[in-house]
């Protein structure tokens, strides 16, 4: 019989990733700290023999449970769907590409516990070598930077990303969902942007390494993840900075540029394919009237 409630749901939404899912439900599965339930949510993954394994994992774990959706409504919405089911102190969320320590969820409580003012949480994320990939985020003159040095004990940064964060319950019933007006990417950046400008909570990385994140090695975006990455952060410029939007536009121009002068001196023209849906996303985001 499941447990009543938990102080801990840990939420990994799903889509195909096989391979992915048996390095991560062994990792989160073994932890030292007892009190939490993983909320499984598949977004209709075509793949059916990913959701087989996962319905095979969980008879044997009693904290965990598969939801599945009847049709792909995709990524941030499948988070809040899976956030509306957890009635926790804490949900985590738990991209599927990533392995946990052991003292993962008891680490990120005894930071939560320890101090009242963190709203939003995350650990040192690294890469499948060890290098830090991942140790909070910065907007400094509204240029979405992930930071990858080395510190110790907590930091409040600009933002944490998604992979792998933490966040009271308390939050979301404050401010609401993440915004599904993003689709995918940026969510986490304008959710922590909220954070700091409708509540008094701070968003928080401490510096011990407690995720490795399973990402491909030649960090190539598809054009879907170009398109979305670009119209969503002019998208928090209109809402949350505007008057820097003509600075990124000009910082655009250079990321452009550059696409060409590789695309053209290394011989690789998929990169400057790049650049209609980044354009696309650019003006998209600009001609966009909402905003969240």
């Amino acid at each position: 019989m499941e447990k009543d409630g938990y102080r801990v749901s840990i939420i990994i939404p799903n889509y195909n990733r096989k391979r992915n899912l048996e390095r991560l439900l062994p990792s989160i599965a073994d932890q030292t700290y007892a009190d939490y339930e993983v909320i499984i949510i598949d977004d209709s993954s075509p793949d059916k023999s990913a959701v087989e394994y996962i319905k095979d994992f969980i008879k044997d774990h009693k904290n965990m449970r598969l939801v599945e959706n009847t049709e792909n409504i995709g990524f941030v919405k499948t988070c809040n769907k899976a956030i509306k089911l957890a009635n926790s102190e804490y949900i985590c969320i738990l991209t599927n590409d990533t392995e946990v320590a052991k003292n993962f969820i008891q680490r990120n409580v005894e930071v939560l516990d320890a101090d009242i003012s963190i709203g939003v949480l995350s650990c040192t994320i690294v890469d499948k070598e060890g290098e830090t990939w991942f140790s909070g985020g910065s907007l400094k003159r509204w240029i979405i930077t992930s930071l990858r040095d080395d510190f110790r004990g907590v930091r409040e940064v600009d933002y944490a990303a998604g992979t792998s964060c933490f966040y009271r319950k308390e939050v979301f019933d404050k401010i609401g969902l993440l915004s599904e007006y993003f689709v995918m990417y940026h969510e986490d950046v304008e959710f922590c942007l909220r954070v700091k400008h409708e509540t008094n909570y701070r968003t928080c990385m401490f510096g011990e390494k407690l995720v490795t994140h399973n990402i491909g090695s030649n960090g190539m975006l598809p054009s879907r993840a170009a398109y979305y990455l670009h119209r969503n952060h002019i998208l928090l410029l209109k809402r949350y900075s505007p008057k820097f939007i003509p600075w990124v536009l000009l910082y655009y121009l250079w990321e452009i540029s550059n696409l060409l002068f590789v695309s053209l001196s290394k011989l690789r023209p998929s990169y400057f394919l790049l650049t209609p849906y980044i354009i696309k996303g650019i003006l998209q985001g600009l001609v966009m009237r909402k905003s969240s």
